[in-house]
């Protein structure tokens, strides 16, 4: 009889020790499966990453750089656009003539033909004539400015496909294209501008040509064509990160993976050794009598 008691006695012992060491194991086991979450979010990150978007990106940055360098915008024919008075015609229009702050200056020749000089640069040779109106310099600079702007957009979606952030407004910006489509967008401005620009300036080279029966014509040169090129190259890159199948499941995981953190915390609170089950603060029944 009182080895029946002992042996109830024992039993509560050895049920709080195989809980604990079932407890553990499970906490170990969460610990690997936790290990193994995280494992499988740093994967989901490397996906996010877009290399042919980034590419797309990088190339139109080159592109519409060398449309910046190239001096060639606009070509001139039958007018009187010159480099110096009474000199030879000047036969393009670009970034260089336009980059730094000018202004226009006054000149009289003496005779009945208005003279429009233009002071572009420091030196007393960096003279216009008869080649660009007020409007056309205020168009010519807004178009140098848009092509900064156009890398800025064009470079912020570079290091989004490049890094793949996380965030989530960072991440609806990035898998939709967004900065490559506003780059789009100010290719686009910048070509009608430029179309703008020989509208602005073919009436000042009909007025000023030399001969009367020149016939007087403004062409698009090679920069225009690039950043027409840099907008095209944009719509790729849109279309490579819009049409690319991301997983919809990220959010769920972090979600459940922030729960299961929660709940981890909760075991540093419990001690490890005790039950806390309402019946293990009971004291045990007495012993059997018949």
């Amino acid at each position: 009889m009182p080895r029946s008691s002992r042996n109830r006695e024992s039993n509560p012992r050895r049920s709080r020790s195989s809980g604990s060491r079932s407890r553990s194991g499970h906490r170990h086991s969460r610990d690997h499966s936790d290990h193994n979450g995280h494992r499988h979010r740093s994967r989901m990150k490397r996906k996010e990453k877009n290399f042919w978007a980034a590419v797309c990106s990088l190339v139109v940055i080159l592109i519409i750089c060398t449309a910046l360098a190239e001096p060639r915008w606009f070509h001139l024919s039958g007018g009187g656009c010159k480099m110096q008075h009474n000199a030879t015609p000047m036969k393009t229009l670009g970034v260089p003539q336009f980059f730094y702050m000018g202004h226009f200056l006054n000149y009289d020749d003496g005779g009945d033909k208005i003279v429009t000089v233009y002071q572009y640069g420091q030196y007393s040779d960096d003279v216009m004539f008869n080649c660009v109106t007020h409007r056309s310099v205020v168009l010519m600079k807004l178009i140098i400015m848009l092509c900064f702007v156009a890398i800025l957009c064009s470079l912020s979606q570079f290091l989004l496909d490049i890094f793949g952030p996380m965030k989530r407004s960072l991440k609806i910006v990035h898998r939709n294209g967004l900065c490559s489509i506003f780059t789009v967008v100010i290719c686009v401005i910048i070509n009608l501008l430029c179309y703008w620009f020989t509208v602005e300036v073919l009436p000042l080279q009909k007025s000023t040509k030399d001969f009367r029966g020149s016939k007087v014509q403004i062409t698009f040169d090679i920069s225009f064509y690039l950043i027409a090129a840099a907008g095209s190259v944009g719509v790729l890159a849109t279309a490579t990160n819009c049409l690319r199948r991301y997983p919809v499941h990220n959010e769920s995981h972090l979600s459940t993976d922030n729960l299961l953190d929660d709940y981890d915390g909760l075991d540093t609170v419990i001690p490890v050794g005790q039950d806390v089950a309402p019946m293990s603060q009971l004291p045990p029944p007495p012993a059997y009598t018949p």
